[in-house]
């Protein structure tokens, strides 16, 4: 009778200790999927500055399209709460920050100057929802006619 008690507690105790680092490892494992993704997004701007030039106003605008995957809550990752891709003041750089459902927070540095929507215009990116998310990049003029990366809304897919 006690061997069965003994192995219970056991158990229990085993799949509490599982559970736990389920948990810790959901936040690392969210952080590296947004890494990623950041990654996937500085490279496509600085490869679309790099090696396209402005198009004359008949012609199609150079593009680069990202597919992104944002975590979602689940046993092994953490949801997102706030994701967003902000440009740096007087600086051809960018900072992308990112909160996590358990609150984490954290921020990369992107090469690139992005901007949202509009080329004359500072706004961040926020990129909302979670899953599968498509990033639209598009090379265009600012208001001086110099050659800015502007970020379509995103789409979910």
């Amino acid at each position: 009778m006690i061997r069965y008690v003994v192995a219970v507690l056991l158990a229990v105790a085993i799949l509490g200790l599982a559970g736990l680092a389920i948990d810790a490892g959901s936040s690392d494992n969210s952080e590296q999927e947004l890494q990623t993704a950041i990654s996937d997004i500085e490279e496509a701007a600085v490869q679309l500055a790099a090696d396209e030039e402005l198009s004359p106003a008949s012609h199609p605008n150079p593009q680069r399209v990202v597919e992104l995957s944002i975590p979602t809550r689940s046993l092994t990752t953490e949801g997102v709460s706030h994701f967003e891709i902000e440009p740096v003041d007087d600086a051809d750089a960018s900072v992308a920050r990112y909160v996590l459902d358990d609150g984490a927070t954290g921020q990369e540095l992107v090469d690139q100057r992005i901007v949202y929507h509009d080329p004359t215009d500072d706004r961040s990116t926020e990129i909302g929802g979670a899953g599968r998310q498509t990033l639209r990049l598009v090379l265009l003029a600012d208001e001086d006619g110099d050659p800015i990366v502007v970020a379509e809304p995103p789409s979910s897919g």
